[in-house]
């Protein structure tokens, strides 16, 4: 299972249990870790490029 359907997952998880404004606090959270992801991909891809 990769990183996405793991997030999926979690946020549906999150949605039963919580109520609208919770959600998009989370939502926002997810979307900020999800960025970050995406951003950390290339770096490591040029680390690995530089060693």
């Amino acid at each position: 299972m990769n990183f996405v359907t793991k997030l999926k997952l979690i946020v549906k998880k999150i949605k039963l249990k919580m109520n609208k404004g919770k959600i998009i606090k989370i939502l926002i959270i997810c979307g900020i870790i999800f960025f970050i992801y995406l951003i950390h991909e290339p770096v490591i891809d040029m680390l690995k490029g530089l060693f």
